[in-house]
């Protein structure tokens, strides 16, 4: 039910920025505190909040991200930005798009944000006693689920929903920000393996495979960013996040890995041997954006994030069906899976060292610790 005083969510990855934040409000409203993204997730599940003030510059995710990743479980939630890039772009978009209420640059005054907070929670109040916003949702939704069906075999349907709510002035949308997790998936062999088959068969062959592999993104949220022949780049965070978006990208790889079992059982035979492939993860700070002209686009993720994955996959043509994940990724995904011990390899163009370990599974515990919420009012 909703209170007049408001529950808010204060959402920084350093204590100090929650402490003020925290003797600032407490005398205005019901404050929790969050220093992590997937703690925040938690007290949203817990508690029924009005308002959350995020931090635009998180560790695992962009505060954008974070909203965009809750849009859909906490559709009447009201969320407010604090930036202190100067770059506000993105912020504007998602102002303008309704993703957020407001965006308040750094510096800003107690009473600045305390204006805005009171506004956001006026909204709240009328959304709670007018329905008609959750009617022109469910209308939409049914007019959409048709288009939604005949795309939800290879992208999640929240990409396909955010397209078609994306004016065409506003696909070519400048660069944008993000922390993904990035996946490149090879075949081993592909061009030996079917030398001797008709194209025909070749390309009937490869689009069973990726029917079958393509399952596994799409199953842990992930988008197809391209198919390269007989590899794949995939995507877990962009264009549409999610909270496991890094767990996400491990628990696709091992689903691609499980699902060979499938298509050896139809082509090994025909192949004259069992297909294998090899995988690079990593994790990191990369630019997407809509990338082409009125005749063609393609949605395109760039930065050394994607360039160090796809290294890390020819890492992995060492062994058959190994996942191999940068230092980086390991550190966000650690508590979830088991690894191998770290091995380095350089990087000649560029003569960087960087780490990476091999995925052995999940880990039997399935631990995702969250912080202590001594800090909650």
């Amino acid at each position: 039910m909703y209170q007049n005083s408001g529950n808010i969510l204060f959402i920084a990855d350093e204590q100090p920025s929650l402490s003020r934040f925290r003797q600032a409000y407490v005398d205005s409203y019901n404050v929790f505190t969050a220093s992590s993204i997937k703690e925040a997730h938690q007290i949203l599940t817990e508690y029924d909040i009005h308002v959350t003030v995020v931090q635009q510059m998180m560790p695992q995710m962009s505060g954008l991200q974070f909203c965009e990743s809750i849009s859909h479980e906490f559709p009447d939630l009201t969320n407010i930005i604090i930036s202190s890039s100067e770059d506000t772009n993105s912020l504007q978009r998602a102002y303008k798009t309704g993703l957020i209420f407001r965006f308040i640059s750094e510096p800003f005054s107690n009473l600045d944000l305390q204006m805005a907070i009171d506004n956001a929670l006026q909204i709240q109040k009328a959304k709670f006693e007018n329905n008609l916003l959750s009617q022109k949702i469910s209308s939409y939704e049914d007019k959409q689920q048709d288009i939604l069906d005949l795309f939800k075999k290879y992208v999640p349907g929240e990409v396909v929903s955010q397209a078609l709510n994306t004016k065409k002035e506003d696909m070519m949308k400048p660069g944008e920000s993000r922390v993904v997790s990035v996946l490149f998936a090879d075949m081993r062999d592909f061009t030996k393996m079917t030398s001797d088959l008709p194209p025909s068969e070749v390309v009937r062959f490869l689009n069973d495979y990726w029917d079958i592999l393509s399952v596994a993104i799409k199953d842990n949220k992930g988008s197809i960013n391209k198919y390269i022949g007989d590899g794949l780049l995939a995507v877990f965070g962009a264009p549409v996040s999610y909270i496991n978006n890094h767990e996400n990208a491990i628990s696709a790889a091992l689903q691609m890995v499980a699902a060979l079992e499938e298509v050896n059982k139809k082509y090994s035979e025909k192949l004259g041997k069992e297909i294998s492939i090899g995988i690079g993860i990593n994790s990191g700070e990369v630019i997407v954006g809509n990338v082409g002209t009125d005749d063609f686009m393609e949605y395109t993720v760039i930065g050394n994030t994607v360039n160090t994955a796809s290294r890390l996959e020819k890492i992995s043509k060492d062994k058959s069906n190994s996942i191999i994940i940068s230092e980086r990724t390991y550190n966000l995904v650690k508590d979830s899976f088991q690894t191998s011990e770290f091995q380095e390899v350089t990087l000649s163009e560029k003569n960087e060292v960087i780490k990476y370990c091999e995925i052995i599974g999940p880990n039997p515990r399935n631990v995702f610790p969250m912080n202590s919420k001594s800090n909650m009012h």
